[in-house]
C-alpha cells in the first residue's frame, strides 16, 4: 500500500525535504492531482514488479487482468514507468508468440 508520505518521497526523491516554497506552480499542480488520486489501498511499485509478468501473460492470453489484478492496472494507469515497464514486456511476450 502507498501512503502519501510515499508518494511525496517518489516526487522529491530519497532524503529530500519537503517544502511547498520549493514547487514550481506546474509541479504543485501535479503533486495536487496524484494526492487527489490516492485510494486507501494501492499497491507500490515493488508490489506491482513483484506480479507484473503475471499481469502481462494474462492481458497476452486476452483475459481481463484488471478483474482479478484491479490493483495493478489502477497502478499502471498512474505510474509511468511501471506502465513503460508493462508495455515493453508484452512487446516480448508478442513476439515471443508470433
Amino acid at each position: 500500500m502507498t501512503t502519501i508520505r510515499e508518494r511525496l518521497r517518489r516526487w522529491f526523491g530519497p532524503g529530500s525535504r519537503l517544502a511547498a516554497s520549493r514547487l514550481s506552480p506546474e509541479a504543485a499542480a501535479v503533486l495536487a492531482r496524484e494526492l487527489e488520486a490516492t485510494q486507501e489501498v494501492e499497491f507500490d511499485c515493488d508490489q506491482v514488479h513483484q506480479l507484473l509478468d503475471q499481469f502481462a501473460e494474462a492481458v497476452q492470453r486476452g483475459e481481463n487482468g484488471a478483474a482479478w489484478m484491479p490493483l495493478i492496472r489502477a497502478h499502471l494507469e498512474r505510474c509511468t514507468d511501471c506502465r513503460q515497464e508493462f508495455e515493453a514486456l508484452l512487446r516480448v511476450l508478442q513476439a515471443s508468440w508470433s
